[in-house]
């Protein structure tokens, strides 16, 4: 329960389908005048028709705040992964949650379901005993579905009971999809006799065997008498219309309100039917039905045409985000009408650079909030379990669901997405499978490039940088120096050059390891680095000389005197002295500067200080 509201979990797939998205906004409305607030939890791909990677999109399932959660409600037929609602019932199981399964047969739960056997069966008798047909024939859908064996059997029964023999030439097979059935078709128009029925286990082998007629001049229903099941939107927009049977989401949302009633108030393990209501069409010679049909090809036009500008949007969108340099960058590409409703939460391990999210084990216990609509920020914020969303009551008090989807990049969870509207919209529901998917694939791109990038400095800096020092090697300093020069702003600059050189490396070597001669040189070279302007060209010039090209004109003693300081603290850390000797030279940069002279010059000024220090 969440600020006085019980909460329902729908667990689903595809709300953007009319048929599920009526089911869903009448069922809220039920819950909303029963003082609950809905949550939905989908996928955007079918499980089984996207690949492995896609697994991943289960995820939405897992973010069910189960300690504020009064009721699950799982779409089992519409997800269609045993498994996966197993794991769904289990985790509601263990949290003492009650779950309701809509078209499915599972233990310990309560259930609605459909009596597809009943629903069917009024089809099949329309077409054997109302239009008297005495050579019908079976579209089923696939061998191993249970639906379809189902279907089967009603049908053999009906024709059973009027009299009529069942032999194999009765069956085809269209595996309940457009290609397989209309193959099907096909093969049977090569027959020397014609059915004069064909019976089909769902609407899209119906629709198809229609088309497939008509492309070979047999009319239907004069010639021969089709129908379907399901009642899908789509049977009635055709031509002919097509004789089916409806799983209304009227008589869904009502059934399934009746069992989260129920739940909550203490009943458990009950079944509550709902039979398939029969409807009579033009593909059996009936009189033609449109079911709200002008409204939906307005919605379907809708639908069509948003698509078209959304999906050009969305495309830049995702490129914009690849190509972000910082996480900050991304929330601000973000920032664009079409996610006006959504807030957009990832998993805090995506942030280490170091790492690759996609292909290491990375571990995440935390997330973060990179943009949320509500809010004026662009600033990347904690997020709290607890509390859900951010602004969770003034969204609850819209009496609109939320709607949870998985944010999924190269089969691994990169986080979630939340949408809500503020009314109910085909478009906007429509719209949430593209904008999620341009989430995911912008922030999983930016993702990889980012790592990409590291890896790329970090070979980088392994083929320009000396191993012990960190300093350019010499062939990195010399590429360096022509792009300096190259830049018009240092034509005519006074530019300086600092040499470097240990003192008594071969002393500290025999006395103390080569380990403490290494530690000595490496010392040098990190004051060198820090002593000098960060413009400043440092390279490793040989065994124990450091040398450093700055692109303007110091005060060399200065700069000498803060060397030694530093250096006296490394003598301090290691406990041997670490002092170096210096030369310098300063000259003007222009295209004629000859880099190896003024080096010679300059290690020349340095032997000079060294002699003296050996004299000394």
């Amino acid at each position: 329960m969440i600020h006085g509201k019980k909460v329902v979990a729908l667990c689903a797939y595809g709300i953007s389908d009319p048929q599920v998205f009526s089911f869903i906004t009448e069922l809220n409305d039920l819950l909303r005048e029963h003082g609950c607030f809905l949550f939905i939890y989908t996928m955007n791909t079918e499980i089984g028709n996207g690949g492995e990677f896609y697994e991943a999109e289960t995820s939405v399932y897992d973010l069910i705040h189960y300690d504020r959660t009064d009721a699950v409600v799982i779409m089992d037929e519409k997800i269609k992964s045993r498994e996966v609602v197993q794991h769904i019932i289990d985790s509601a199981n263990a949290n003492n949650v009650p779950a309701i399964i809509i078209d499915g047969k599972y233990d310990n739960v309560s259930c609605v379901d459909f009596d597809y056997a009943k629903g069917f069966e009024a089809v099949v008798r329309h077409i054997i005993e109302d239009h008297k047909v005495r050579k019908p024939h079976f579209m089923a859908g696939k061998k191993s579905s249970e639906f379809s064996n189902e279907r089967l059997e009603v049908f053999k029964k009906v024709i059973a009971e009027n009299g009529i023999e069942f032999d194999d030439s009765m069956l085809s097979y269209g595996d309940f999809w457009s290609a397989p059935s209309r193959a099907a078709t096909r093969k049977l128009l090569e027959r020397n006799e014609l059915p004069e029925a064909i019976i089909c286990a769902n609407d899209i082998m119906a629709i198809n065997v229609c088309d497939i007629l008509q492309s070979a001049g047999i009319k239907t229903p004069d010639q021969i008498l089709v129908s379907g099941f399901d009642g899908i939107d789509e049977a009635f927009l055709t031509t002919p219309g097509i004789t089916t049977a409806i799983c209304d989401s009227h008589s869904l949302a009502n059934t399934v309100m009746e069992s989260v009633l129920a739940v909550l108030s203490g009943e458990r393990n009950f079944t509550k039917y709902i039979v398939p209501k029969f409807v009579a069409n033009e593909s059996c010679g009936c009189k033609r039905v449109d079911l709200k049909s002008l409204s939906k090809v307005h919605e379907l036009n809708n639908r069509f045409y948003h698509h078209q500008d959304d999906i050009h949007i969305m495309q830049n969108l995702t490129a914009m985000l690849m190509c972000s340099h910082t996480f900050e960058e991304c929330t601000y590409h973000i920032r664009h009408s079409l996610t006006d409703n959504l807030c957009c939460v990832v998993e805090d391990a995506i942030f280490d650079v170091e790492k690759n999210y996609f292909l290491e084990d990375v571990k995440s216990t935390t997330k973060s909030i990179i943009y949320n609509s509500y809010s004026n920020s662009p600033s990347i914020v904690p997020y709290c379990e607890e509390q859900i969303l951010p602004y969770i009551d003034e969204i609850m008090n819209t009496g609109y669901p939320l709607i949870f989807n998985a944010l999924e990049y190269m089969g691994k969870s990169i986080g979630f997405v939340c949408y809500s509207f503020e009314k109910y919209s085909l478009v906007d529901w429509s719209r949430t499978p593209s904008m999620t998917n341009c989430l995911s694939m912008g922030l999983g791109g930016f993702i990889t490039f980012r790592y990409q990038d590291f890896l790329r400095e970090k070979i980088m800096t392994m083929y320009q940088n000396d191993a012990l020092t960190g300093l350019y090697n010499r062939l990195a300093f010399l590429d360096k120096f022509e792009e300096l020069k190259s830049r018009k702003v240092h034509k005519g600059q006074t530019m300086t050059l600092i040499m470097a050189d240990l003192n008594g490396l071969k002393q500290i070597n025999d006395t103390r390891g080569h380990s403490a001669g290494d530690h000595a040189i490496s010392s040098v070279a990190k004051a060198l680095k820090e002593t000098c302007p960060t413009d400043s060209l440092c390279v490793r010039y040989g065994g124990d000389e450091m040398l450093a090209l700055i692109p303007q004109d110091i005060d060399v003693s200065s700069f000498i005197k803060e060397m030694g300081l530093r250096l006296d603290e490394s003598s301090n850390q290691y406990g041997f002295t670490i002092s170096a000797s210096y030369g310098s030279y300063k000259t003007v940069m222009d295209d004629a500067l000859d880099l190896d002279r003024i080096i010679s010059v300059a290690d020349g000024e340095m032997y000079k200080m060294k002699k003296e220090k050996h004299k000394s």
